[in-house]
């Protein structure tokens, strides 16, 4: 009895996760691949990639993408993402800086001349399943 018993007390104590499902769109061309990461902290934010908690790099195939992006836990999360026409894994810009590829984060939280700040860019994750529509900006 006492082994049934802790078995299903573990059963019920494991953590649960969610799932993020994000759609972005639209893109402007099939070309490339979406470079997406996830970060849960503002220090690595944006730029740091290699210390998100998700990396997903996923091919343009159509106008709009659906990502799913499973196993979070509970939490604040920020996202940005690139549209990565040409394949060469990094933001492409012209000579003044600004960026030549699509690019963008949750909330929308783009700015003009600077990244995007996790406070703007900030959400809180709960439940099974959590949904956001992106706006890519080219």
């Amino acid at each position: 009895m006492y082994q049934y018993l802790l078995i299903l007390f573990t059963l019920f104590m494991q953590p649960k996760t969610s799932t993020l499902e994000l759609e972005i769109g639209e893109f402007r061309n099939m070309k490339g691949h979406v470079l997406v990461s996830v970060f849960d902290n503002s220090e690595d934010f944006p730029s740091n990639e290699q210390n998100a908690i998700v990396n997903k790099k996923v091919k343009v195939t159509q106008k709009k993408h659906t990502i799913l992006i499973d196993g979070l836990s509970a939490g604040e999360y920020a996202v940005v993402f690139l549209h990565d026409e040409n394949g060469n894994e990094k933001m492409d810009t012209n000579f003044v800086g600004a960026p030549t590829e699509g690019y963008g984060a949750s909330n929308d939280a783009v700015n003009t001349f600077s990244a995007p700040k996790y406070k703007e860019a900030k959400f809180l994750l709960e439940g099974e399943k959590k949904f956001l529509k992106l706006k890519i900006f080219y």
